[in-house]
């Protein structure tokens, strides 16, 4: 799946990064429970500050798609059926 981000949008770079992780889970790209890339590799992917992908990942904890484990590392939540 492609990584790239539109540096000439009007869409904020996180904002662009989030939605593209966001489609990568949903697609089953990243798996339930597992680790996502750490936010300084995030930042290599896409090319950004590692403050840009934290505010990416941010996002996605805050909306219950990801979680945190102190020490460990982000992992896929289970996700709740959408209609």
């Amino acid at each position: 799946m492609g990584t790239e981000i539109d540096r000439t949008s009007h869409v904020p770079i996180f904002w662009q990064i989030k939605q593209d992780l966001h489609k990568k889970i949903l697609s089953g790209f990243y798996k339930v429970e597992e680790q996502i890339p750490s936010e300084p590799k995030l930042a290599e992917i896409y090319k950004v500050n590692r403050l840009t992908a934290r505010s990416a990942v941010t996002e996605l904890v805050n909306e219950g798609m990801l979680y945190r484990r102190q020490g460990q590392g982000t992992f896929v939540c289970r996700q709740r059926v959408e209609t």
